[in-house]
């Protein structure tokens, strides 16, 4: 079955390539994971996993310089009637950030980048987050910065209109869940925005890495966070444990090769980060209900 809300993944992906824009939704509210379908359609957007913010993410103390600023964001909606403001991350990062309203409650906001300011001043930024850690290195960060972080290609009087109506849309969405869940219509709440964060990078991680050996720990170092505390956000969040993700991923990797390549099965398996093509056939089984040999007879584009 097609996720009800796969046109809004899509929107944002239109509007990433169209305007070279980086967008990200915060949730203050915990609007989003009341709703599994809406949470995976969002799930891309809810942390910004380009390598220059992953590198400068890759220090704990950064990590948490970037969850603190979560929170500013929510005071200063809080605490004063934006339509929108202009913000800079301590990396240099520069995003225009637009709150998501329903009624009298703040459910988060829409941050658009990354518009840039000088060279000098950019540096600065980025030696200023670097300083002091034993993990980032100003050449890196710069370097990651230079090949990764571009302006929109839009002027921000012609893109906002287009992120008040996505504003709007995740707003009226809301409302319709609230009939349905009855549980988010309680007393405001802070959201963990952590959640979000650790999700959102381990994902980023399985699909980077998905070919590779991948651990419970090693994933769990990567996002700043205990294998418990890992393992509890991604079965409430995805339904699954961490085993079965890394594998849905795999599988959906390796469906490409089976479709477009004449590789072996067992070249595939291996290709795609299963040991052994055994238990490959086993899991692609269960999860398509086909074979993948099977899957490649029905599918396959070449002759």
């Amino acid at each position: 079955m097609s996720n009800p809300y796969q046109n809004i993944t899509n929107y944002l992906h239109f509007l990433s390539r169209r305007y070279n824009v980086k967008i990200n939704i915060k949730d203050f509210f915990g609007f989003i994971p009341i709703n599994k379908e809406l949470d995976e359609a969002l799930r891309p957007f809810l942390a910004h996993t380009n390598p220059f913010c992953m590198y400068i993410k890759s220090e704990t103390q950064s990590y948490h310089t970037c969850l603190r600023m979560i929170r500013k964001m929510y005071n200063k909606f809080e605490n004063g009637d934006y339509e929108y403001f202009f913000g800079v991350c301590h990396a240099g990062l520069m995003e225009y950030v637009i709150p998501i309203r329903y009624e009298q409650d703040l459910l988060g906001s829409i941050n658009a980048g990354f518009f840039q300011s000088d060279p000098e001043t950019t540096q600065a930024r980025i030696r200023s987050a670097c300083l002091g850690s034993r993990l980032l290195q100003f050449e890196t960060a710069y370097r990651l910065y230079e090949q990764y972080i571009t302006a929109p290609d839009i002027a921000i009087e012609d893109l906002l209109p287009q992120l008040n109506l996505l504003a709007e849309y995740l707003s009226h969405t809301y409302g319709i869940l609230c009939k349905t869940h009855p549980t988010s219509t309680n007393i405001f709440r802070y959201h963990n925005s952590n959640e979000d964060m650790i999700l959102s990078h381990a994902v980023k991680y399985i699909q980077q890495n998905s070919s590779q050996r991948i651990t419970v720990n090693e994933l769990a170092d990567f996002c700043h966070c205990s294998t418990s505390y890992l393992s509890r956000i991604f079965k409430k969040r995805t339904s699954v444990n961490i085993n079965t993700y890394i594998n849905k991923v795999r599988i959906e990797l390796s469906k490409n090769h089976l479709m477009n390549s004449t590789n072996s099965i067992a070249e595939i398996a291996i290709t795609t980060g299963f040991d052994d093509p055994n238990y490959y056939s086993r899991v692609f089984t269960k999860m398509i209900g086909i074979s993948p040999t099977e899957f490649r007879r029905r599918f396959k584009t070449f002759t």
